[in-house]
């Protein structure tokens, strides 16, 4: 029996993974599970007021996550998770976890821009009125700044396929060579 693909969309936050995922779902028929979703989700769920969010929150979400992928995958089904994976040593033992219950095969996209633009993309998205007020984005800037404008993010220690790709602008990448290559992998 074939085992099904799960699709880890990775990358800096404001680097166009939940962009990119979403359209990949579309064009691939698949679901697509966001970890910043889920986080949201329990947020408003739990009726969380003022200005702390605990650190459980984060960790609760990634739970959902991989509970939400395992599930497809034990159907034998492909699915595709995104998410900002920092802290990729506990991140990829996590997915080392699921694989001990749920058999598939790892295809990681990451995503990577130019640091400067990563800053003003997540600056104009933080000061959005639509980004939800779970998120504490200029609290992870000033531990994390450095980072952003790196415009990189270590991909998470798999095994199977591994595509880094740069999403500084809309053409800096062949979406259609990247959507290639899922198909493949999905064939396989």
């Amino acid at each position: 029996m074939r085992q099904p693909v799960l699709l880890i969309v990775n990358g800096l936050p404001s680097a166009g993974k939940t962009t990119l995922a979403r359209r990949l779902a579309a064009d691939l028929a698949l679901p697509v599970f966001s970890r910043d979703a889920i986080h949201e989700t329990l947020y408003d769920a739990l009726g969380t007021q003022g200005e702390v969010v605990s650190p459980a929150l984060g960790s609760a979400a990634f739970a959902l996550l991989y509970t939400s992928a395992g599930t497809v995958l034990a159907a034998g089904q492909p699915v595709i998770i995104e998410a900002y994976f920092g802290r990729a040593a506990l991140r990829t033992a996590e997915l080392a976890r699921l694989r001990e219950t749920r058999v598939f095969t790892p295809f990681q996209i990451v995503c990577a821009a130019d640091g400067r633009v990563l800053l003003r993309r997540f600056l104009a998205r933080a000061g959005s009125s639509e980004r939800h007020r779970s998120h504490r984005d200029l609290e992870w800037l000033a531990e994390n700044k450095e980072l952003l404008l790196s415009g990189h993010l270590a991909p998470l220690a798999l095994d199977g396929a591994l595509v880094e790709i740069d999403t500084t602008t809309p053409f800096s990448f062949e979406y259609v060579r990247l959507l290639q290559a899922a198909r493949a992998a999905l064939a396989s």
